[in-house]
């Protein structure tokens, strides 16, 4: 052991009130040669400290403990699985006392669990040889038939925000007779059951591994899909509802294949465009009073993506919609790499963006 430090960051909104946040943890590079499941969680972080709609509303409603690098002693080594003293940590859960790097792990589960607000959702950032992503899903016969159902809603959430890009959640099943008790997962189905969905994530580990932003922001649509952090959900009731129309800049961009296209629609009354948006005015195609349903207040929107030749290319949304707040995903899967515009009319106003396709 060379004693180098294990730096743990904290992210979430401290200006907000709204506590206790739920907790989500991640931690990355057990193994020194896995250096994409590093890369994708550098994503997350990234996109966690962006100023998206996603990121605000997931720095208000959680908090995320990451430990971007475990065994920084076998990255330094350049070694493959092992740490300084060549033992493979993500196998060491059940050595009495066990490596240093489990003892400092094991203790932070320990502490973050006796919290009021204990870790929810714990991700293990892996990447295994060969062209595939997926998620280790452990079966009904190792754990729950109610755990295993909260594996795979959580697993194919994350999968509906990358399409094509993760394999499907039963692609790679452990713990088929009989839980584990090695590693990390272990500790938390022993002491935790349930109540913590602990998981570990295998992304590409070969010349072809790409896309690390989209794995990241599938991974965390799917973390507030199941935590109720975020969504193409309308604003709960009694909560404020958005005074103005806007289009925001999608995420991420540039892109590859996926991102999101979030959108606001005001409550009733006039739409009134947020000033200093792109295309704020009347939709020239669409002269007329809004179609606005004056009783329940819902507006009839569309979000379309078009190429620069001004061809339709994709439908995203063609219906009434609440006073709200919305995020929608975009898969570019068979388009070519380009610009595209994409445009939101609602009532009487539009606006258009565009964003860059990169493959």
């Amino acid at each position: 052991m060379q004693n180098r430090t294990l730096y743990l960051l904290t992210i979430q909104d401290t200006a907000t009130t709204a506590l206790p946040r739920k907790r989500v943890w991640i931690h990355a590079r057990t193994h020194p040669n896995e250096v994409q499941g590093t890369w994708v969680t550098n994503q997350i972080i990234a996109q966690l400290l962006g100023t998206s709609q996603m990121a605000r509303q997931l720095r208000s409603g959680c908090v995320f403990n990451i430990l971007p690098m475990i065994n920084p002693d076998g990255v330094e080594l350049q070694r493959a699985r092992e740490n300084a003293d060549n033992i493979d940590i993500e196998s060491n859960w059940t050595a009495v006392p066990g490596e240093p790097e489990v003892q400092t792990l094991r203790a932070m589960f320990v502490n973050l669990m006796s919290l009021p607000n204990p870790i929810r959702i714990a991700l293990n950032m892996h990447s295994a040889y060969g062209t595939d992503r997926y998620f280790v899903y452990h079966t009904a016969t190792g754990t729950t038939a109610g755990y295993a159902a909260v594996e795979q809603r959580f697993i194919n959430a994350v999968r509906s925000y990358f399409p094509g890009g993760i394999r499907p959640y039963d692609f790679f099943a452990s713990w088929t007779s009989a839980p584990s008790q090695v590693y990390p997962e272990s500790w938390f189905w022993k002491n935790c059951g349930e109540s913590v969905l602990a998981l570990t994530y295998e992304d590409m580990n070969d010349a072809s591994a790409h896309a690390f932003d989209s794995t990241a922001n599938a991974i965390l649509r799917g973390i507030a899909d199941e935590l109720g952090i975020s969504g193409s959900t309308n604003v709960p009731a009694g909560q404020e509802r958005p005074a103005t129309f806007a289009l925001e800049q999608n995420f991420p961009n540039p892109f590859n294949p996926v991102t999101t296209i979030g959108f606001r629609s005001p409550g009733n009354g006039l739409l009134n465009p947020e000033p200093g948006t792109q295309n704020p005015g009347l939709d020239p195609r669409n002269p007329e009073p809004e179609t606005r349903d004056q009783i329940t207040g819902t507006l009839h929107v569309k979000l379309s993506v078009y190429d620069l030749l001004g061809r339709e290319v994709a439908v995203l949304v063609d219906e009434p919609k609440e006073p709200g707040t919305y995020n929608v995903p975009f898969s570019a899967w068979g388009l070519s790499s380009g610009m595209y515009v994409y445009r939101l009319s609602a009532g009487r106003y539009a606006q258009t963006r565009t964003m860059l396709l990169v493959k």
